[in-house]
């Protein structure tokens, strides 16, 4: 039979027990309580549709059995006036007030406001407790453990709406009370409910990983909540968080990487990680992927989860000097330049350049690692990236770029380098006399660099000093303390000669 569009809930009925006749050969009751619903369902071509069924407006009929709210409110409206306030104030109030607020209402004490409140309570129980567990029996039955608050207003509208409107919110909350049934956050939950809640709350850290991501299904099976159709409510009144598919002890930029990377399930540039993971700041990325060991560097560009790898990228050096020691100190040079580009996406001459440097020594195919590497020393004089004051005081001179007020180094001569106290392998930090107040300037030299040596941390002075890209800049050397000038009429390209006696 054809898909019924849009069904009402009597066409849907009397579809049913057609098909049930047609099909089944069903004369009564009693046959059609022998039939496999779902069977029928499909028979009917209901079962696409079978959820947006809604039974609730069919309960109509049975009104007259189970609605007690205006049972319920007679027995207030023959109490006194001061206990019907209490009623409609405090007892059976959605929002209860104070006692030491109604207290002052009537002239009386907090304490004597709370007995008036007990004996309320006990009148109630006497004459209504009987209809009011009537009431939410029914609830119970039809809401189960939660109900979105629609789906639970209309239901509780049926045991309810005959109430006068001055007592309906009150029979809603008398029954409610009886029932167990709370609103949270988006739900309104019964005592069980809550506590798988609770549960959840406890146990989510025990089910999640160590970005945060939990084992949701192994969560909710740890719980008992398999059967529960309200889950995202109660993942969300257990402080739970929805990141995409996936649900997290707590929404941070560590989880959401982790995420964007278990999606993408191979090593991603930062642009592409943070696209995914909805991140706008690269530079936080860049620190939370370099100092984060869920995270590790397969390539010079490329990230990805710990897990993927036992061999993290950190530089081709590194990579050239773990396999030359696995080797047992000499390994093939053809090897690593076969190697080393296809595992870390560098090419075969970016290899080559660094076993060129002083760090390594090569042997027709052979190389090793130079344990004490040395440079012999460079004269100043004929460094091209030197000048000199009208003292005889040398300074490097070099034109500033945009990468220099980002923060780049700047490669310098190794005749620099020795002129200032740094051998290979060495380092040193060096104040700045001009301009004061920042940051110290660093000298490197690694002797596996293929560029030779660098001054760092310039960044503040050029700032400080409002140099602009492409200005001539000039750092006066002097161990003691750097100068950072940019009038070159100070400076000539030759050392001057020593004055005369």
């Amino acid at each position: 039979m054809t898909q019924s569009t849009d069904p009402r809930y009597h066409d849907a009925m009397e579809r049913l027990l057609g098909c049930a006749v047609l099909f089944h050969g069903a004369e009564n009751l009693a046959d059609l309580a022998e039939i496999d619903f779902g069977t029928l369902l499909e028979q009917s071509g209901l079962g696409m549709s079978a959820s947006d069924l809604e039974f609730i407006d069919a309960a109509e009929a049975l009104r007259s059995e189970i609605q007690i709210g205006k049972e319920f409110a007679g027995v207030l409206e023959r109490m006194d006036r001061r206990s019907r306030t209490i009623a409609a104030k405090r007892t059976y109030a959605h929002v209860p007030q104070k006692l030491a607020v109604l207290g002052d209402e009537f002239g009386v004490s907090r304490e004597r406001a709370r007995q008036l409140e007990v004996r309320l309570r006990w009148v109630v129980e006497e004459a209504a407790s009987g209809a009011v567990q009537r009431a939410a029996d029914w609830l119970v039955r039809a809401v189960g453990a939660a109900a979105t608050p629609a789906r639970f207003q209309r239901i509780l509208d049926l045991l309810v709406d005959d109430a006068p409107p001055e007592w309906r919110s009150a029979a809603e909350v008398a029954v409610m009370k009886q029932g167990g049934y709370e609103y949270l956050d988006g739900v309104v939950a019964n005592g069980v409910f809550r506590g798988l809640v609770e549960e959840a709350r406890r146990l989510a850290p025990r089910f999640a990983n160590e970005a945060g991501v939990i084992d949701e299904k192994g969560l909710r099976r740890e719980i008992g909540a398999d059967g529960i159709s309200e889950w995202e409510a109660l993942a969300r009144n257990a402080r739970l968080v929805r990141v995409g598919g996936s649900l997290v002890l707590r929404d941070t930029r560590r989880v959401r990487v982790f995420l964007a990377l278990s999606d993408i399930g191979e090593p991603s540039t930062r642009d592409v990680i943070a696209d995914l993971a909805g991140l706008t700041d690269n530079s936080s990325l860049s620190s939370l992927l370099s100092s984060d060991p869920l995270f590790v560097r397969f390539t010079k560009d490329k990230w990805g989860l710990r897990d993927w790898t036992d061999e993290p990228y950190e530089g081709v050096v590194e990579a050239i000097m773990r396999r030359i020691a696995k080797a047992g100190g000499v390994v093939s040079v053809q090897s690593l330049v076969e190697e080393i580009p296809d595992r870390f996406e560098v090419l075969p001459a970016t290899v080559r350049n660094y076993l060129g440097t002083r760090k390594f020594a090569v042997d027709g195919d052979f190389v090793r690692v130079v344990a004490a590497p040395v440079a012999p020393p460079r004269n100043l004089a004929d460094a091209r990236d030197v000048v000199w004051s009208r003292d005889g005081t040398p300074a490097l001179h070099f034109e500033a770029g945009v990468h220099h007020l980002k923060g780049n180094s700047q490669k310098v001569s190794v005749a620099v380098a020795q002129h200032l106290g740094v051998g290979l392998d060495g380092s040193i930090k060096i104040p700045f006399e001009h301009p004061r107040g920042v940051d110290d300037a660093s000298v490197i030299w690694r002797s596996y660099d293929p560029n030779g040596p660098e001054i760092g941390r310039l960044r503040e002075a050029l700032l400080e000093s409002g140099v602009q890209p492409g200005e001539e800049v000039f750092v006066v050397l002097r161990r003691e303390g750097l100068r950072l000038l940019t009038d070159a009429s100070q400076f000539v390209n030759r050392k001057p000669a020593p004055a005369e006696d």
